[in-house]
């Protein structure tokens, strides 16, 4: 073998690693930052990039949303109650170079300025409104973080608040409170209840009142149904000062079913005796029994 050819065989090898090595790949979600010499010389959008081998070096961000668990956060409330919160943030990277030349490690920066602000903003924050009004208090998390990591060329995208542990008597309490809440409901809707039933038998009495025959038929039609209803013995007082025949209001609220009249007594008169005049009889009548 030709010595010379020899030596170049190594070289040409060399040299084809160091053009392997220089081609460089951006993919689409990325941005790539050039660094010649320590030096940041420029922005590689995605695509095939030529990296010089020692001289240059390529940093890769990427761009995508990103979401990142927060450790549970122990937190006292304005009103004194302590609180396990966990949380997740959702951010994303929209200027690369911020994101590199300012900040050392901006997801741990990002997370730890979150769990920083999500203990402040829950310390001026009732339990009553952190329990019921989780989405706003996440709000006011997220717009205190975007404020800070704005600089480090990142944006918070959402902050939520994943779970709100509470100490298992606060627990009790709390659910005392709801059955307590139920419970006054329920008398409120209760006594609306009792209230409407109550004008609507005042309304009731007085139609009845009004209306000659009709307490008298009301009376007749409870009779029918407690004779219907197989009760072996019902005392019925049908004594009422009222000038209409009671026969005559049987004979109306008769069942269809049967043929039957009743025909009303005469009194002296000639004329159909009141319920007064029935009673007057029937006591006249059982006085001479007695007799």
């Amino acid at each position: 073998m030709d010595p010379l050819a020899a030596m170049l065989l190594p070289l040409l090898f060399v040299l084809l690693m160091m053009v392997m090595r220089s081609v460089r790949q951006v993919n689409q979600w990325q941005v790539g930052l050039r660094f010649t010499l320590g030096k940041y010389t420029g922005r590689m959008e995605p695509g095939i990039s030529i990296v010089l081998p020692v001289l240059q070096q390529m940093v890769l961000i990427d761009t995508r949303i990103r979401n990142r668990d927060l450790p549970a956060q122990m937190v006292i409330t304005r009103d004194n109650v302590t609180a396990m919160i966990d949380a997740v943030v959702y951010y994303k990277v929209v200027d690369p170079e911020k994101a590199t030349l300012n900040v050392e490690n901006y997801e741990t920066a990002v997370r730890d300025r979150a769990k920083v602000v999500l203990r402040d903003i829950a310390g001026e924050t009732t339990l009553d409104d952190l329990l019921q009004h989780r989405d706003e208090v996440a709000a006011k998390v997220r717009l205190a973080v975007e404020q800070f990591v704005a600089q480090w060329g990142l944006h918070v995208e959402l902050i939520a608040l994943q779970d709100i542990q509470l100490p298992q008597m606060m627990q009790e309490v709390i659910a005392k409170k709801a059955i307590a809440e139920r419970e006054r409901q329920f008398v409120i809707i209760k006594s609306q209840a009792d209230v409407e039933s109550a004008k609507n038998f005042a309304e009731a009495a007085r139609i009845l009142t009004e209306s000659p025959g009709a307490m008298e038929l009301r009376r007749l039609e409870a009779l029918q149904t407690l004779t219907g209803s197989g009760v072996s013995k019902v005392i019925f007082d049908l004594a009422r000062p009222t000038e209409v025949h009671p026969a005559a209001m049987a004979a109306a609220m008769m069942d269809d079913r049967t043929n039957v009249r009743v025909e009303p007594t005469l009194n002296a008169e000639g004329r159909p005796q009141t319920s007064r005049e029935e009673m007057t009889a029937q006591s006249e009548s059982m006085r001479r029994g007695g007799r």
